[in-house]
């Protein structure tokens, strides 16, 4: 009986050093996967669909369209604008807004949606979004996933920093991670 229990006990203790080898090499597999992804993508460029639509439902723009997308320095992120949650870190954005226009770096918010964009419409104009700072641009077709494949890697990538002709620069969400933002204000106070 006292056998039984030591073999159990050996048998327990190799599986979970087996599963908990396996989790590591999981983990290891996908950081190596993900840093490939950066490795492949930094100095690419953003490919912007042109099936972009303009909504500016406020009236504080601190840049129009034209502005921002010559601007020297831009942020694109993916917003997926069926999303409550994924909308209300647009207030986030709007945080970080003062820091970046020192630099006149505009935050460009590309949208995509499954319910043709009315819940970010009804966000904007029933006042649960603050006034955005920039018009948002709306993705009817999800092309600017489609054409920069690296965003499916991770939501982490659906947020980049690129210089005046979209040449990837960073990736990486400075509203939810401090670090990325350090990341990005350096690397715009470069020049």
């Amino acid at each position: 009986m006292k056998i039984n229990y030591v073999i159990k006990c050996i048998l327990l203790f190799v599986c979970t050093c087996s599963i908990s080898s396996c989790r590591d090499k999981e983990d290891v597999d996908k950081i190596s996967s993900l840093k490939e992804v950066v490795e492949n993508t930094l100095g690419k460029k953003l490919i912007l669909p042109d099936s972009l639509k303009t909504y500016s439902p406020f009236i504080n723009y601190i840049a129009d369209s034209t502005v921002a997308f010559n601007s020297k320095y831009k942020i694109y992120s993916k917003v997926k604008a069926s999303c409550g949650t994924c909308i209300s870190h647009i207030d986030k954005w709007n945080d970080l807004v003062p820091e970046f226009s020192k630099y006149k770096v505009p935050i460009i918010l590309i949208c995509n949606s499954d319910d043709q964009f009315e819940l970010i419409q009804y966000f904007c104009e029933s006042g649960k979004i603050k006034n955005f700072f920039y018009p948002f641009f709306f993705d009817k077709k999800n092309e600017f996933a489609k054409k920069n494949k690296f965003m499916e890697a991770s939501r982490d990538f659906e947020t980049v920093l690129t210089d005046k002709d979209n040449n990837i620069l960073l990736l990486g969400n400075p509203v939810h991670s401090k670090s990325i933002l350090d990341l990005y204000l350096k690397e715009i106070k470069k020049e």
